[in-house]
Order: structure tokens, then sequence, then C-alpha cells
């Protein structure tokens, strides 16, 4: 009998393994590094949105109040927030709303349409994430000419 055939399949069945292992093992670290990514991306752009809500929060609070609007832009840590004046979510704020008053005398209703950039992880000048909230409401008062 001649048993010499089978040597060294066993060295290659085990590397065989070994590299399946290896593959698996790759694949499993990839995957958690990608989960990693996703859910710092996740946290980032939620600081960036309530960065955005923030600036709406100071803003309407005194618009509200009739007092001067906060200083802008601001930065609380590492957000920021500043109010938007170009493009699509351009703010507009104090101007009369159609059918606001109701009786002849009576103070104009207000209304506001604000929109606010939050912006997240921020190194000096240079933001990573950026979020863009918008809120209108309306306020009674005399209209300012």
């Amino acid at each position: 009998m001649n048993t010499n055939k089978q040597n060294g399949m066993v060295l290659l069945v085990s590397l065989i393994l070994l590299l399946m292992l290896t593959m698996i093992a790759i694949t499993a670290s990839n995957q958690a590094t990608l989960q990693l990514r996703i859910s710092s991306n996740s946290e980032q752009r939620s600081m960036a949105f309530q960065a955005a809500e923030a600036g709406i929060s100071q803003w309407v609070g005194a618009y509200l109040n009739f007092e001067p609007a906060p200083t802008m832009p601001a930065t609380i840590g590492d957000t920021r927030f500043d109010i938007v004046t170009s493009g699509p979510y351009k703010s507009r704020w104090d101007h009369p709303c159609t059918g606001a008053s109701l009786t002849p005398g009576s103070p104009e209703m207000l209304c506001f349409d604000v929109a606010f950039a939050g912006e997240s992880v921020c190194d000096g000048s240079n933001c990573e994430v950026s979020a863009i909230h918008r809120q209108g409401g309306q306020r009674r008062g005399e209209i300012k000419q």
C-alpha cells in the first residue's frame, strides 16, 4: 500500500480553512467599523440639528418678547448656529400676514419665517456637518415702518 498520496493534504485543507477564517474576521471588522461611522454621523447630524434648534429658540424667544435679536453667529461648545439669509431657506420676519387684522384699528398680526443653519464638529472656521431648520409663526404688535 502506498500512503504517500495523502501526504500534504492535511496542510492544504488547514490552509484553506485558515484563509476562510481570516476572510470572516476581516469582514466582521469592516462591518464593525462601518457601524461605528454610521452612528458617529448620526450623532453629528443630531448635534447640528440641535444647534439649529437652539438658534431658533433664542431668536423666536427674543422676537416674541419684542427684544433685540441675539448676536449671530453663535457658538456653543463645538457646535454653532447662524440665521440663513440666502438661498431657498431665506429668512423673513416682521412682514404683515394676509388677513391678520380681525377688526379695524386692532394691532396687525406680524409673521416670521426663520431658517437657521446648525453646524457640528467645528474646528476653527471649518465644520464637518450642517443642518438647516425652518420655523414660522405670528405675533401681535405694531408694524414698524
